[in-house]
């Protein structure tokens, strides 16, 4: 009987866990950016459209690797980021966005806080182009609008059944296949498309409080002023460098912000 019982509880536990992964439909696209250490320098990377029900998540891939190794209970410890995953990409892009009915939420993280801000789902407007153009064999439609300290031209399709799109593109009749700021700093590709099974919840987005714009932008700025010491003390590390000046003197620096954020608050 108890062995039939630990059976039992086993079954139970791998249901319980199979029962986390959703099936999606999964957008893939090349995401290309700027580096921040060197301006001439572009980076390429991997971004996910995952589309189930009337909902979707933008994210990066290492994003969603990372969350889907935190969801096992026996990797908990990673859930605050402070530490590092073992073989696992620790975060990918620090922001993430979520399509969910009427709203959108942008999700990110600073210092050792996860922030989120909401906003409608319609809240950019477009200027749509007639012309119609190719692009990788699919006929296409330009648009372009000025959104988050960015202007941004994109291109959509009517030939794949889906309103939505990389970030927070999504009222647009049709979809995106192509994005690109005037800036070039930021430049989405759609790639490939295919069904996949993808873990949706995380608890620190969950838990995540919400903030106005403005309450972003403080956050951010008062988070640049903190010292490299101030910010390891926060995630619960401690360094005595008292027999090492230099080294102290280096913990004692601010931490300054030069990230090149998608969205200008």
């Amino acid at each position: 009987m108890k062995n039939i019982l630990s059976v039992f509880i086993c079954c139970l536990t791998f249901i319980l866990n199979a029962q986390e992964f959703k099936d999606v439909m999964r957008y893939e696209y090349t995401m290309t950016f700027r580096s921040v250490l060197n301006p001439d320098e572009f980076i390429k990377e991997n971004v996910y459209l995952d589309v189930w029900d009337n909902n979707s998540r933008f994210a990066s891939e290492e994003r969603v690797t990372f969350i889907e190794f935190v969801a096992d209970d026996k990797n908990t410890i990673y859930r605050n980021e402070s530490v590092g995953t073992p073989d696992t990409p620790t975060t990918g892009r620090n922001w993430l966005v979520t399509k969910e009915g009427a709203k959108m939420y942008y999700f990110t993280k600073v210092g050792p806080s996860f922030m989120k801000t909401e906003e409608p789902i319609d809240i950019i407007t477009w200027k749509i182009f007639p012309e119609i153009e190719e692009y990788e064999g699919m006929k296409v439609q330009k648009a372009e609008t000025d959104f988050g300290g960015r202007h941004w031209t994109v291109w959509f399709t009517r030939e794949i059944p889906l309103i939505d799109g990389p970030y927070k593109f999504k009222n647009l009749p049709g979809f995106v296949v192509k994005a690109v700021d005037s800036e070039n700093d930021y430049l989405f590709e759609f790639a490939k498309s295919e069904k996949a099974q993808t873990i949706l919840q995380y608890e620190s987005y969950e838990k995540a409080s919400i903030v106005p714009a403005s309450g972003l932008k403080k956050a951010r700025k008062l988070n640049a002023q903190k010292t490299f010491k101030q910010i390891l003390e926060e995630q619960g590390i401690k360094i005595n460098l008292e027999n090492n000046p230099e080294g102290e003197k280096q913990l004692n620096q601010k931490q300054g912000d030069n990230t090149n954020y998608i969205e200008r608050l």
